[in-house]
């Protein structure tokens, strides 16, 4: 408004100064109505001066508050550019491209900065004023293209995530946020690659067991809710399986800690190998394994089973530990009806697990028992001394049996017998403890 005004005012001043002077001048004439503008000259001459004066001083105060403005918006969109140019993001000034009825098309690369063009392995000269579409792959194009007019026309900024082809961009996953402006688009990128992966590393550290690289428990939680929904909406069937080693303690205290955790890496191996791959299998904590078999019933549990136990005897013949492995697996059967927690299903394997256990230890009783009936030695008999007058009394008898001569009498053989009788008694009474004699 005041530029405007410092503009006409001359003009209009002048105009209306000339106009009073000639109205006066009207006024005061003789009646012959002859106007004579010499006497208004001097007046209309200073009067045109005065305004002539006033509006250049206006004119150039005006001129000098638009030069500095001038030179503050240069000066600003200097620092804007520097600090565009020597930003580590990536900056993008995009310009909507319409057709003549107003809708956007594509966006036309107004600025960009060196960082930006090094994202998408140009330099700045080739950005600039090229496309979008031009720029990038048809696919990823066609994308981003789309998110900008949805965030021009709901005037809301993008911010988000994105994984990228590292052929069309110097970067795995980049930080994109797009801002609307008047006509176009303020985009900012960053390389979040190294982050990105820092949070994957994590993110297994979390959910994998450091020793056999398999699922840890809440790994298998995670993964086993995810799955059990998917095969309950698809109406499949699954088998949750309880693994336990055998003796495990014991392999423990006789050879040691380090033979324990290659006796646990061996089994994780058997265990990733004969299951298939779209299946979980985790280490629950200790010696104690699980398997979540998808697509299975309990003819699979038990294919499962035996291709575990014939892979389980060709390592033990190999002789790879100081004692064989031995594994003990109960199973249940998950049905799309059966609307059971992962818990529950766990808890339901482990008691199967544990009385099969408890039928395998008593079937080991039982045949221990048996073998050893079956290869107990007979008893062995023990001569015991003999004292000398039962030995001599012994021999008597005999000769006196044995003689071919008959006895003349019945007296002496009488008197043996007696004397034997008496004997008797203190003989076996040396053999027998005192309360037993």
């Amino acid at each position: 408004m005041f530029d405007r005004l410092a503009l006409r005012t001359p003009f209009w001043g002048v105009i209306i100064i000339i106009a009073l002077t000639a109205a006066g001048v009207s006024a005061g004439q003789s009646v012959d109505r002859v106007p004579s503008f010499l006497d208004a000259a001097p007046w209309l001459s200073a009067a045109a001066l005065i305004v002539a004066i006033a509006g250049w001083r206006l004119l150039h105060r005006e001129l000098l508050h638009r030069m500095q403005e001038d030179e503050s918006l240069r000066d600003r969109i200097r620092r804007l550019q520097d600090a565009m140019q020597s930003n580590v993001d990536g900056m993008f000034l995009l310009r909507a491209v319409r057709t003549a009825a107003g809708e956007i098309i594509d966006f036309e690369i107004a600025d960009v900065n060196s960082s930006g063009a090094a994202t998408l392995y140009r330099t700045r000269e080739q950005l600039v004023g090229r496309r979008i579409r031009e720029a990038l792959p048809t696919p990823m194009a066609d994308t981003l293209v789309e998110r900008y007019v949805d965030a021009i026309t709901m005037r809301t900024p993008v911010v988000e995530e994105l994984r990228v082809n590292r052929r069309a961009v110097a970067a795995s996953w980049l930080f994109h946020q797009a801002a609307p402006t008047a006509d176009g688009l303020a985009v900012t990128v960053r390389d979040v690659s190294s982050r990105k992966r820092d949070e994957l590393r994590l993110r297994k550290a979390c959910l994998t067991d450091d020793l056999t690289r398999l699922n840890n428990r809440r790994g298998f939680m995670a993964l086993a809710e995810q799955h059990l929904r998917i095969a309950r909406r698809q109406g499949k069937d699954a088998v949750v399986m309880y693994v336990d080693m055998d003796d495990f303690k014991q392999l423990n205290d006789r050879h040691g800690h380090a033979a324990g955790d290659r006796a646990l890496v061996a089994v994780s191996r058997l265990l990733q190998n004969t299951v298939r791959d779209c299946d979980v299998v985790a280490r629950m904590g200790g010696d104690e394994f699980t398997i979540l078999a998808l697509d299975a019933d309990g003819l699979g549990a038990r294919a499962i089973q035996k291709r575990l136990d014939e892979r389980l005897a060709l390592f033990n013949a190999t002789g790879e530990l100081p004692m064989p492995l031995s594994l003990t697996v109960g199973h249940t059967r998950v049905r799309p009806s059966d609307t059971a927690s992962v818990n529950e299903l766990l808890a339901r394997a482990d008691q199967l697990l544990y009385a099969r256990k408890r039928r395998r230890q008593l079937t080991k009783m039982i045949e221990a028992r048996q073998q050893h009936r079956t290869t107990r030695p007979a008893p062995r008999l023990v001569p015991m001394p003999v004292p000398a007058e039962v030995a001599a009394l012994a021999r008597a008898a005999a000769m006196a049996l044995t003689s071919a001569a008959p006895p003349r009498s019945t007296a002496r053989p009488a008197a043996m017998s007696a004397q034997l009788g008496n004997a008797l008694p203190d003989v076996i009474g040396t053999f027998l403890p005192p309360h037993a004699a």
